[in-house]
């Protein structure tokens, strides 16, 4: 058996000391500390960022809600500044820049002058890809959808809707599952719309998905059911049943649905949370309650990385 106190250890980083007390692993016989590596690389990392807090460096999450903000890979960053998509990958994972780079990547944080310049200066050395999406960062457009000829053809709730019934009629079916729950039909609909958007480069659902803090949330869908932990004990209301029907008449959208629904089926909310929390994710890159990019989505679905 094993418990934990706060304990305080001195580390040295280039010969700096930083003190740092953090919750450790005790053995409950002898109380003598255990080693565990989460938690003891959650002390060191708390050592380190006091490190670059000291010496101005840029931290992994900064980096990563820059590359958010513009929409940008790993490899867009990389080719953008001359640096190894190694080098960037390894600045993410917590490795310390040196100090050229990290003038460089701050000046590149600090203005959208500097990316603007970058771009109008050295063009013809940047590929499509990359000057697309930085000029779509720039004018405040998405290149991801822009070519998008008309609307969605239904909203965020009435798919929302679509996946009440069904549950509905799987309880019925059988009585080992659950009924839907908000943070369920959310990431569901986040699924789909990620699906949607790496198949045909159009949006599922016009309502902005932005990151809170148990994961991504369709703002349509969340102010409908805020308050809500279950959706339906009984039936759903008549509104519901509509919806279900108006949208199974549609043979692409109902087969996308389902599919997501028989992919996920037997995962709660808390097990889904673990693919949208994961530390490069569409929702991770972006900061607490501001919009997710299409950008973020489309790069990820589009690898096959439902995150």
């Amino acid at each position: 058996m094993a418990y934990q106190k706060d304990f305080t250890t001195i580390y040295t980083i280039d010969g700096h000391k930083y003190t740092v007390t953090a919750p450790a692993l005790f053995d409950s016989k002898t109380n003598e500390l255990i080693p565990d590596k989460a938690l003891d690389d959650q002390a060191a990392e708390i050592a380190r960022q006091k490190y670059r807090d000291e010496m101005g460096l840029l931290s992994p999450k900064e980096i990563k809600q820059y590359r958010a903000k513009v929409g940008l890979t790993q490899r867009n960053l990389a080719e953008l500044t001359g640096l190894s998509p190694n080098t960037i990958a390894l600045y993410e994972a917590g490795a310390f820049p040196t100090k050229a780079n990290n003038r460089l990547l701050k000046a590149l944080i600090k203005s959208d002058n500097v990316l603007e310049q970058y771009i109008s200066d050295e063009k013809n050395k940047y590929s499509d890809e990359l000057i697309a999406k930085v000029n779509s960062y720039l004018n405040h457009s998405d290149s991801v959808v822009e070519s998008q000829p008309e609307q969605p053809k239904f909203t965020a709730v009435q798919l929302a809707n679509w996946f009440r019934v069904e549950n509905y009629f799987e309880r019925d079916n059988d009585l080992n599952i659950d009924p839907l729950t908000q943070m369920k039909v959310n990431k569901l609909l986040y699924f789909a719309y990620g699906r949607f958007l790496a198949k045909t480069r159009s949006r599922l659902f016009s309502s902005p998905i932005i990151h809170l803090q148990y994961g991504p949330a369709i703002t349509e869908v969340h102010k409908k059911f805020n308050g809500k932990r279950v959706l339906d004990i009984d039936k759903p209301d008549k509104e519901a049943m509509n919806d279900y029907s108006l949208v199974s008449k549609d043979g692409e959208i109902a087969d996308l649905l389902d599919k997501v629904n028989d992919d996920y089926i037997n995962y709660n909310a808390a097990r889904l949370s673990k693919r949208t929390h994961r530390s490069g994710s569409p929702w991770d890159l972006t900061p607490d309650r501001e919009i997710i990019k299409d950008q973020l989505i489309f790069d990820s679905f589009n690898r096959g990385v439902e995150e």
